[in-house]
C-alpha cells in the first residue's frame, strides 16, 4: 500500500494532506475507470468506496475509508475558458452571497448525488462506531484543480450554508478561478478561512478570473509558489512580492518556448512537482538539529 501520511485529523494546514488532496485531483482527470480503481486501492480504498459522479460534464470522485471522505471534482479547462468569456460570467444568488452563474450550475447539477454519497459514506461509518465505540467519525475534504477547484470551493459552501450545516474538516484547491463575489467571500471567509487552502503556481492565469474589478474575489488562504518552485504562505506575501516574482517568472520564460501563464496552469507538471518538494523541504525542517 503506497503510504502518503494523510493527517485525516487535521484542522490547520498540513504539507501531507496538500500533496495527497493534489493526487487526487489529477486523479478525477482519470478516464479508465479500472486505472482510477488500481489507484485508489494502492491508496487503502476499497473499490465499493469508490464513487464517479458526472452531469452534464460536470465531473467528480468520491473516495471514502474508515478516516476520511474525499471528494475531487475535475477541470475541464475548455469549458471553463468558454464561462470565463461568454455571458455566463454574470452571477446569480448563491449560498453567502452571488456567485459564478456557471460554476453554480455546474455543480448544482451533480450536487444531490455526490451529497447523497457522503451521507451514505458517514452513515456506513456510523454503523461501524455502534459496533466500536472507539471509532471515530470520518472527516470530509474536498479538492480540485482549475475549474474542480471552483467547483470544490461552491460544494465547501454548499455544505456550510446548509439548513443542517455539513462539517468539512478541508478545502485545498490548485489554480482555481474566483468563485463569488466581495460578498460571498467575506462571508465564506467568516466561517471557513482557517480549513481552505488555495494553491496558486506563479503566474497561473486561471486564478486571476473572472476579474476582480468585476466583484469576484478569492476565498481562503493563499499558499503560493514562485517562479523557481519555492513555497510561499499567507504570511510571507504580499502583493508587490509576488508581482515581482511573476515578472521574474515572465522574463525566464521569454528566454524559452511556451506560454509561462498557459503552463503555470498544469497539475502534472508544475503543481505536483512543486507540492512534492515542498513536503521534501518541510520534513528536513522537521528534523531535530545534530547535536
Amino acid at each position: 500500500m503506497e503510504n502518503l501520511n494523510f493527517k485525516p485529523k487535521a484542522f490547520g494546514y498540513h504539507p501531507y494532506n496538500a500533496y495527497f488532496l493534489a493526487l487526487v485531483s489529477q486523479l478525477a482527470y482519470e478516464k479508465d475507470g479500472k486505472a482510477v480503481q488500481a489507484k485508489a486501492q494502492s491508496w487503502g480504498i476499497a473499490a465499493e468506496d469508490i464513487q464517479p459522479f458526472d452531469c452534464g460534464g460536470t465531473q467528480a470522485i468520491l473516495l471514502a475509508d474508515s478516516e476520511k471522505i474525499i471528494v475531487a471534482f475535475r477541470g475541464t479547462e475548455p469549458i471553463l475558458a468558454d464561462w470565463i468569456t461568454d455571458l455566463k460570467i454574470r452571477k446569480t444568488a448563491g449560498p453567502g452571497g452571488n456567485v459564478h452563474r456557471g460554476f453554480y450550475a455546474a455543480l448544482a447539477c451533480i450536487w444531490a448525488d455526490v451529497e447523497n454519497a457522503i451521507e451514505q459514506a458517514i452513515d456506513k461509518a456510523s454503523q461501524q462506531q455502534r459496533q466500536n465505540p472507539a471509532y471515530t467519525r470520518p472527516t470530509l475534504w474536498f479538492t480540485g484543480h482549475s475549474l474542480g477547484g471552483a467547483l470544490a470551493t461552491m460544494a465547501t459552501a454548499f455544505c456550510k450554508f446548509n439548513e443542517q450545516p455539513i462539517v468539512v474538516n478541508g478545502l485545498y484547491t490548485f489554480g482555481q478561478p474566483r468563485v463569488g463575489s466581495e460578498k460571498f467571500a467575506a462571508n465564506f471567509n467568516n466561517l471557513f478561512k482557517a480549513q481552505t487552502f488555495r494553491f496558486v503556481n506563479n503566474n497561473d492565469v486561471v486564478a486571476r478570473l473572472p476579474p476582480s474589478l468585476m466583484d469576484y474575489s478569492h476565498v481562503g488562504q493563499l499558499k503560493y509558489f514562485d517562479h523557481e518552485g519555492n513555497f510561499k504562505s499567507d504570511g510571507d506575501l504580499n502583493w508587490w512580492n509576488t508581482f515581482w516574482d511573476r515578472a521574474a517568472g515572465l522574463l525566464e520564460e521569454s528566454l524559452n518556448a511556451g506560454p509561462d501563464q498557459i503552463n503555470d496552469h498544469s497539475l502534472d507538471e508544475q503543481y505536483i512537482p512543486h507540492l512534492l518538494k515542498h513536503v521534501q523541504q518541510w520534513e528536513v525542517e522537521q528534523k531535530p538539529p545534530s547535536p
